[in-house]
């Protein structure tokens, strides 16, 4: 994968939480301790958005709060970003000193943001740094005449950082403002992104409230299981059935332009079935897309859910910490070899730490969006996801299983199967082109299934 964003900056600026020091303003009808709470969780929303573009590699984040020993902000919010003293003086002053270090260590572009609008999703983030391409600056407008965030370029600092943050009216209504006159007095081009609340005042709580609720999964948060199909007419049925038998509130498969019966067969089983471009990633995507869940879960067509899966998934992903998981491994019981190859696979999870797709993965559909989806690659796109997800939370991979199909096995061989598994997940870790490792899987099974046709 490319690292294009290596060179660009998010920096949070947000206090450290003291109770009776944050969100005082809140303060009634709020309590102080309510008051505390509620920062925390929107400085914690805030950072997984942030760390969303870290995980794909389009910025590093830096958490910049008002504690002399900066490393306490690591004890807070855990780790995934640097951490750094904000520095003394007004906003203005903050801001200017975050943007000078930021700068200073050779990030290209910057956006300094606060902790405090939780609207701000990492799709705003990404078209900040997108529109910082044709203009010196950016601005995010909120409601009450302040900025949710300013980004800067590099090669325009010189011009801007020195003057842009100097006699301002912090905490007025006037400080976009009068930071757009600035701008006009010294010739910066800028662009400005969808205005947004902050949560400053209590009228304020109600909506902040509901965004966060809207991206933590509850007992009661609707379910989406999404299903990629080609050609899998022969099971489609069974992961569709069990789909609903778990819970799921919807059962979407995406088909890739099957040439057998699979749309049909899955929408006998109760599914509500899409079509879309050929590849897993892509139908995946198309999928969520559409999904009425809060909780997302991709089951591929082969496999089948544990009982009470979607009531598994809504409990795991309420643990502190986690942002995804997956169930165990298992093939069906008359499967040849059936159990050493669930012990491999065992051992596969517990030493990667890492899931792959043929376990159901399960995530919020919040943090999904913020993730821009499974990255669009011919093979290991699963991987890849849960690489990205490792870098915003935890990831966690429950005792219960799901069954998958065991035909590649019988199709090379206990060996083989476990031999090409393994030389492909190192040749993407060693920077192979997934297109050509797609293609020599893809050669692999044609040589397989023309030789088992041959035998029958």
């Amino acid at each position: 994968m490319t690292r294009s964003g290596r060179g660009s900056c998010i920096c949070i600026l947000t206090r450290y939480p003291r109770l009776g020091e944050v969100k005082t303003r809140l303060v009634p009808p709020l309590s102080c301790a309510e008051a505390l709470a509620l920062h925390d969780r929107l400085a914690r929303h805030t950072l997984r958005r942030a760390l969303a573009l870290s995980a794909s590699g389009d910025a590093r984040v830096e958490v910049r709060t008002d504690a002399a020993f900066h490393r306490v902000a690591h004890d807070w919010l855990g780790g995934g970003f640097s951490s750094r003293y904000q520095g003394e003086g007004d906003l203005g002053d903050r801001i200017r000193l975050s943007f000078g270090d930021a700068f200073g260590r050779g990030a290209g572009r910057v956006a300094v943001i606060g902790s405090d609008c939780p609207r701000l999703s990492s799709a705003i983030l990404r078209e900040a740094f997108a529109r910082l391409e044709k203009v010196d600056m950016v601005l995010g407008p909120a409601t009450d005449g302040g900025y949710y965030l300013v980004a800067l370029r590099r090669d325009s600092a010189k011009r801007s950082v020195p003057v842009l943050f100097s006699k301002v009216p912090w905490s007025t209504a006037d400080v976009l403002a009068r930071t757009i006159e600035i701008a006009d007095e010294h010739g910066l081009s800028y662009a400005l992104l969808e205005e947004l609340p902050d949560v400053d005042r209590p009228e304020d709580v109600a909506d902040a409230e509901a965004v966060l609720a809207a991206c933590t999964p509850t007992p009661d948060s609707r379910v989406s299981v999404v299903v990629p199909a080609l050609d899998d007419a022969g099971c489609v049925a069974d992961a569709v059935a069990s789909g609903l038998a778990a819970g799921a509130d919807e059962v979407v498969v995406v088909d890739g332009g099957s040439r057998d019966e699979t749309r049909a067969v899955a929408a006998s089983a109760g599914a509500r079935v899409l079509e879309s471009a050929t590849g897993r990633a892509r139908q995946m995507n198309a999928g969520a897309k559409t999904a009425i869940g809060g909780v997302l879960v991709f089951l591929h067509a082969d496999t089948t859910l544990p009982p009470h899966a979607c009531d598994l998934a809504r409990a795991a992903l309420a643990r502190p910490g986690v942002v995804a998981g997956a169930f165990g491994f298992a093939v069906p019981s008359e499967a040849h070899h059936s159990r050493l190859i669930n012990t491999i696979g065992r051992w596969r999870a517990r030493l990667s730490g890492r899931p792959y797709g043929d376990q159901a993965l399960f995530l919020s559909a919040c943090t999904f969006t913020d993730l821009d989806g499974f990255p669009d690659l011919p093979t290991m796109e699963d991987l890849e996801l849960v690489t990205r997800l490792k870098r915003v939370g935890k990831v966690v991979v429950l005792d219960e299983p799901a069954v998958t199909s065991a035909r590649a096995w019988e199709a090379h061989g206990l060996i083989a199967t476990t031999a090409i598994n393994k030389v492909s997940i190192s040749a993407y870790h060693l920077g192979v082109d997934p297109e050509r490792i797609a293609g020599w899987r893809a050669r692999i099974s044609t040589r397989a299934y023309c030789e088992h046709d041959s035998r029958d």
